[in-house]
């Protein structure tokens, strides 16, 4: 029988606080802590150096002061586990994070700590998995159940019948309007010092004519949806309701509702978790950790929605909108929902949206930068050649319209800062006077980071609201010329200068720390013991650097 469900939604209109904001433990738990944090996409590259930005988090008390985390693909895939861990597991969960001159060759050639997140990532074969998964009849959970194998059963939390919440008072709310079909054990909530964490996702919606409609998704351990509302009003078909709110995470994926209660000032929606279908004997278990997982990492979705080949096991919801336009019909359908990247892959947006003014940005990019000396100086001739520049894309995007992959047209729903190329010009000017452009791969001579002071223009797609002063932290994954000269070994500390000189790499270090997002080492997203151990310590310190300049 198909479990019924009663679910709390929240319309939101640019004027109505985030649920949160209105939580009591929230509030307390908050209090004093005004930094928000964000880890960019890129697979297992992003996942390790994530894991090492969380540790300098720790280490340096910075974590005391974060009020918010937001992540996206490969770096919500460490960001998951570390808020759902309890604090007797976060020790195991580090693994072994080394300093420059502890490291050697013999070290980081071992596999880490088991149980640790980075022995999870040397032990990602995903594509295997995936197969075997669509075998025995996941279905579009498939990706889902892979993911929560390697990052989530190491840590318990790999149950696809238990749904997550914020803490025990939720699960209690939660337990109250279903006092038939939940109990508390129906759930996983967020470890109580851990900041509030939201990962990014898009909800895919091609309707035959536009193949780039798609809207930014939010998952938290509190609500999920869309905060905006769009509608898609094709001429030739029914108009189709996106967002306009939230609903309890353990009420997404759900169809419905079948009816609509106010009820102590709260809108109650009843929904029913979908019901089995064809070969895929997984729709009625409870919306997971490892559905969202899955969700914000599903690269390959957009390829394979574009060529009609559906999800061929990467998630598909069922999506209710909130609000609906009037005289439109409410109708909650399934979508494919993709990886958080194809909206906004650094995860800013949610944090401008919550008008926070205080960010650390890292941006585990998968491309070196390196300056160009014709964009020495923000001048006209300099801001006619942004476009071309190997500052990492989405951070080009908050700032000016960047060609299309197709060059047809210009991209410009990430617009977030005003003034536009001046700012984005000075921050290109910060990151080059770090770099030796001069040494081979272009190292930063130190740490590559750079602090501004920005602007916000309104944004209506991520719901960011114009003049908002915010300071910013930018956080480069980029070799560092003073992290390889401390390095213990030196064997490794010629290696790592000598890249792109050799044939053949014995190490898998030629492209340090720059790994694939996919096919590093022909296994799609899997990172050898040496490549995973070595990068940890890399971001570790490099996040620690900037920290302490902060």
């Amino acid at each position: 029988m198909t479990k019924q469900l009663k679910a709390v939604t929240y319309r939101m209109t640019n004027t109505s606080p985030y649920p949160e904001t209105t939580l009591a433990s929230f509030i307390t738990r908050s209090k004093n802590k005004e930094v928000g944090i964000t880890f960019s996409g890129g697979g297992t590259r992003s996942a390790c150096c994530t894991l090492g930005q969380l540790k300098a988090l720790h280490d340096s008390g910075l974590i005391n002061k974060v009020k918010y985390i937001s992540s996206v693909s490969g770096g919500a895939w460490a960001a998951i586990p570390y808020t759902f861990i309890s604090e007797m597991q976060l020790e195991r969960f580090w693994g072994e994070i080394l300093p420059p001159e502890d490291i050697t060759l013999e070290k980081i050639e071992s596999p880490a700590p088991m149980h640790s997140l980075q022995y999870s990532i040397t032990h990602s074969a995903v594509v295997g998995r995936l197969i075997k998964a669509g075998f025995k009849g996941y279905g579009d959970e498939s990706f889902a159940h892979v993911l929560s194998q390697v990052f989530l059963k190491p840590f318990k939390l790999d149950s696809a019948d238990q749904s997550f919440s914020f803490d025990n008072a939720s699960v209690e709310s939660a337990c109250a309007i279903n006092p038939q079909t939940l109990t508390p054990e129906d759930f996983v909530t967020s470890r109580e010092d851990s900041p509030f964490l939201i990962v990014g996702a898009t909800l895919q919606s091609p309707d035959g004519v536009n193949f780039n409609q798609s809207y930014p998704v939010e998952y938290t351990p509190l609500y999920s949806g869309i905060k905006q509302h769009f509608l898609d009003d094709d001429w030739f078909s029914a108009d189709d309701n996106f967002g306009g709110g939230y609903i309890d995470s353990y009420g997404y994926d759900c169809i419905g509702p079948y009816k609509i209660v106010t009820q102590g000032g709260k809108t109650i929606f009843s929904v029913k978790r979908a019901p089995k279908k064809g070969l895929d004997f997984t729709n009625e278990r409870a919306f997971s950790l490892a559905d969202i997982m899955a969700s914000t990492g599903a690269a390959p979705q957009e390829v394979t929605e574009f060529l009609g080949l559906k999800s061929l096991g990467f998630p598909e919801f069922n999506h209710i909108p909130i609000h609906t336009a009037e005289g439109t019909e409410r109708l909650g359908e399934e979508y494919s929902h993709s990886d958080g990247g194809h909206s906004e892959n650094l995860g800013i947006m949610p944090l401008l949206a919550r008008g926070v003014k205080r960010i650390f940005v890292f941006i585990n990019t998968k491309k070196a930068f390196m300056p160009d000396k014709k964009l020495s100086k923000p001048d006209r001739a300099a801001s006619k050649k942004i476009d071309k520049t190997d500052l990492n894309r989405s951070v080009k995007a908050l700032f000016v319209p960047l060609r299309n992959w197709h060059r047809l047209s210009k991209f410009s729903d990430n617009l977030v800062f005003k003034g536009g190329e001046a700012p984005l010009l000075e921050l290109i000017e910060l990151l080059a006077e770090k770099v030796d452009s001069k040494a081979n791969g272009n190292p930063a001579k130190q740490a590559l980071f750079a602090t501004q002071k920005l602007t916000t223009i309104e944004n209506h797609k991520f719901g960011v609201k114009a003049d908002q002063e915010v300071e910013i932290t930018w956080i480069y994954n980029q070799r560092s010329q003073e992290f390889e000269n401390a390095l213990k070994d030196k064997r490794l500390k010629e290696h790592l200068k000598e890249q792109d000189q050799d044939d053949w790499d014995p190490h898998g270090l030629d492209n340090f720390p720059h790994y694939d997002t996919f096919m590093e080492n022909s296994g799609v997203i899997k990172l050898t013991p040496l490549q995973t151990n070595l990068l940890v310590s890399h971001s570790h310190w490099v996040a620690s650097k900037a920290i302490a300049s902060n």
